[in-house]
């Protein structure tokens, strides 16, 4: 003990994400194994060197296990910005958000132009394509919707229509948002259109990895008015994956 920091590990991963596990659950899932603190050891993260924390700011050490290292698998999602969650109930660590978690656009920090893009809950204008809605995004010339994503999801699927007295398509277009996305911020990233005569259209947008994102909306020929609404069906998600089965830390080996 003089010589070699042993340490008894009772579910790393756990104790990181400060999860309380009651006796009965410790006495049937947890199983006691010796291993060593290596405090020998390094890490270069994309070309940089990286000290991982815990989230109190403490440093942390890998773990020596039989032949390889481990850290808190926290630490590395968020190292490598990677959305991580621990579900108490199930027992479940999820890397990359819970899959087929939806959640209500309008329900996620946002900021809108004000001028020309508004909420509205009034059942006149929520009324799109003869079906009513309780809450809209109306954007009657242009507009901007910028959401706050965190990299929690992968996926935002918007519900929009071009309602009358509209004759032109509108583009809805993505662009990362992100304080550090520099000229990358002027790059579309996707664009898709809604035609006057479509229905109520889905549209999919793919934002894994990004912290915040625009949406811009306008027409394609900067025509002035566009009647464009975003419907409160709207969500971010994870897709429809299978549910991650256990938890695991991740070698750093």
């Amino acid at each position: 003990m003089k010589n070699k920091k042993m340490g008894i590990i009772l579910a790393f991963v756990a104790a990181v994400l400060a999860s309380s596990y009651g006796s009965a659950y410790a006495a049937a899932n947890l199983e006691p194994i010796n291993a060593y603190f290596n405090r020998g050891v390094s890490f270069v993260l994309k070309g940089e060197l990286w000290q991982p924390k815990d989230e109190d700011g403490n440093l942390l050490t890998a773990i020596h296990y039989e032949g390889s290292n481990y850290l808190p698998v926290r630490a590395l999602a968020e190292a490598l910005k990677i959305p991580i969650e621990f579900d108490a109930v199930s027992q479940k660590i999820y890397i990359g958000g819970k899959p087929a978690e939806k959640t209500p656009i309008f329900a996620m920090p946002m900021e809108i132009d004000n001028i020309y893009a508004i909420l509205s809950k009034d059942p006149k204008e929520t009324m799109v394509k003869n079906k009513q809605f309780q809450e809209v995004l109306k954007i009657d010339q242009y507009g901007d919707v910028i959401f706050t994503t965190d990299r929690k999801y992968k996926r935002l699927v918007l519900d929009a229509a071009v309602v009358s007295p509209g004759e032109h398509e509108v583009e809805f277009s993505l662009y990362n948002a992100s304080d550090n996305a520099a000229n990358t911020a002027q790059t579309i990233l996707k664009k898709l259109t809604v035609k006057p005569d479509d229905d109520v259209k889905k549209l999919i947008f793919n934002v894994e990895g990004l912290e915040k994102i625009k949406i811009h909306v306008q027409s394609p020929n900067l025509n002035p008015y566009i009647y464009a609404r975003i419907l409160d069906t709207s969500y971010f998600d994870n897709g429809d994956p299978a549910a991650t089965a256990g938890s695991k830390e991740a070698p750093s080996k």
